[in-house]
């Protein structure tokens, strides 16, 4: 096995040290947080915080239980988030009231050993009082105390991971590992407070949430939440805003590249989810400056990341190299699959002190399932960790399979797929065998230059972007991909959606 591994993480402030820290620091108690209707500076933020207390304790809300936030991408989702950090609260962090319903068709969540909902609505209106208006606070009326909860030390922040669709289960990791976790990021990134960072990723998934507000927070830079993923409404908030760092989805990128047509400079711009192509990365760099991959996870935070100082062919190439306190290594695939000289291959694994404690899972009743801070942590991913420190992720281990005894990546198809004329975005699914081994379907969604996009002609092209036993079986064109509340594809309903087609 190859091992990477660096310093210790840099401890972050917590609890109502960073709020006071925020509210009374000169350098940055005037910088604010914005989301187009509301704007509210660190030190503004001091009040109203005190006065969630009071509406908090009036509702019943204590400390002695964990409090589900139901939290939209606003400055009333943001201040709810500080406040229940702030104040030490366990959290359960979830999408906003109805969200999850309206991008998967999964209904709303809402764990039993919560005793209260907090619905960050963001509704309150312009100019108006967020702190009686922009929050909806009510008990739990499944509320069960649950015996394995009250064991736990907290405050802890859970978090469902992006691949629960079927038994949930809850990542459970410290606020203190988050924050330091946090911390890596501002380093890594080089954020200071001078910095205006753009953030329409949901800061309640992990992406958004540890790697792009709580860096902001300890970065004490102005933030604004306003745009969402509208690329129209992005452009509007960038005009008004003039943010010089943004957090994207590879799907943002696409649409800067397809609709702007001005180039813009950013310090630098981050991007993280599914993985992001080649051509977008090269085309992005030159209007927009430099883009950073950045791989994650809810179970491990923020794992490694490009820094704005590397090389533009090594910010291409590579997720960049792992954060302050993380080891990595590989578990060799076997040889069928290339590697260079100095390079290992294989199942990535992860193990940090800022990881997670464990799992959360509803059988009967919720039962924990412990990690310890040794433990080395399958990602369920393959990557090349090369000789020069940095890490190449290849795709999910899970999704590759076996043709003509040679191992094909999905990730690999996907990316040779994309760069057939007018396919936006290809999925590959296994389902059923073929004389090759497992039946291959590439899931094809077009594009603005793929009006007419025909299945055959697209396979045909595969011929020529692909070795034969890596060529789909099938190609099958969709107007749409379903979608998981994080904003991946799920998979699982597209594979449910082929067989019953």
């Amino acid at each position: 096995m190859n091992n990477l591994s660096h310093r210790p993480a840099p401890q972050a402030p917590g609890g109502p040290a960073l709020v006071r820290w925020l509210s009374t620091d000169p350098a940055i108690r005037d910088r604010s947080v914005t989301d187009g209707r509301h704007t509210v500076s660190y030190a503004g933020m001091a009040p109203l915080l005190d006065r969630l207390d009071t509406r908090f304790a009036r509702c019943g809300v204590s400390r002695r239980h964990p409090v589900a936030v139901e939290c939209s991408q606003s400055v009333a989702g943001a201040l709810a988030l500080l406040h229940l950090l702030s104040r030490e609260y366990d959290v359960v962090l979830l999408p906003e009231l109805g969200e999850s319903s309206k991008e998967s068709g999964t209904p709303r969540f809402i764990p039993s050993f919560c005793s209260h909902v907090v619905t960050a609505s963001g509704r309150a209106q312009p100019g108006g009082d967020l702190a009686a208006d922009g929050f909806d606070v009510a008990a739990n009326e499944a509320f069960v105390e649950e015996p394995v909860i009250a064991g736990f030390r907290g405050p802890d922040l859970y978090l469902r991971t992006s691949g629960s669709t079927g038994v949930p289960k809850l990542t459970r990791m410290s606020h203190q590992k988050w924050l330091n976790n946090g911390l890596a990021c501002v380093e890594r990134w080089q954020l200071t407070g001078g910095d205006r960072l753009s953030v329409p990723v949901p800061i309640f998934h992990s992406y958004g949430f540890g790697a792009a507000f709580l860096p902001g927070l300890l970065a004490g830079a102005a933030m604004d939440f306003g745009s969402g993923g509208n690329i129209l409404r992005y452009l509007d908030r960038e005009e008004l805003f003039q943010p010089n760092v943004a957090f994207l989805t590879p799907a943002l990128c696409d649409m800067f590249l397809a609709v702007r047509k001005a180039p813009r400079f950013y310090r630098l711009a981050v991007t993280a989810g599914d993985k992001v192509k080649r051509e977008t990365m090269a085309g992005f760099e030159p209007r927009f400056g430099p883009l950073l991959n950045l791989y994650g996870s809810a179970e491990m935070g923020a794992v490694s990341a490009a820094s704005p100082d590397d090389p533009p062919d090594r910010r291409l190439a590579t997720a960049g190299y792992p954060l302050a306190g993380i080891e990595l290594r590989v578990e060799a695939a076997g040889a069928d699959v290339e590697a260079a000289a100095g390079e290992q291959v294989g199942r990535l694994q992860c193990r940090q002190k800022n990881g997670s404690d464990g799992y959360l899972i509803l059988d009967e009743r919720w039962r924990f399932e412990p990690r310890g801070d040794g433990e080395w942590f399958e990602t369920g991913d393959l990557a090349r960790l090369r000789a020069d420190g940095y890490v190449e992720v290849l795709g999910r281990s899970g999704l590759s399979v076996k043709r003509d005894g040679l191992l094909v990546v999905f990730a690999d198809v996907e990316a040779a797929v994309e760069r057939v004329e007018g396919v936006q975005r290809a999925i590959l699914v296994a389902a059923g065998e073929s004389r090759r081994g497992s039946r291959l379907i590439a899931v094809c969604l077009a594009g603005p230059a793929g009006e007419g996009l025909r299945p055959d002609a697209v396979r045909q092209r595969c011929f020529e972007l692909l070795p034969r036993y890596a060529v789909p079986d099938e190609v099958v064109i969709v107007d749409a991909l379903p979608q998981l509340p994080s904003g991946k594809v799920d998979r699982r309903a597209l594979r449910d959606l082929i067989a019953r087609s």
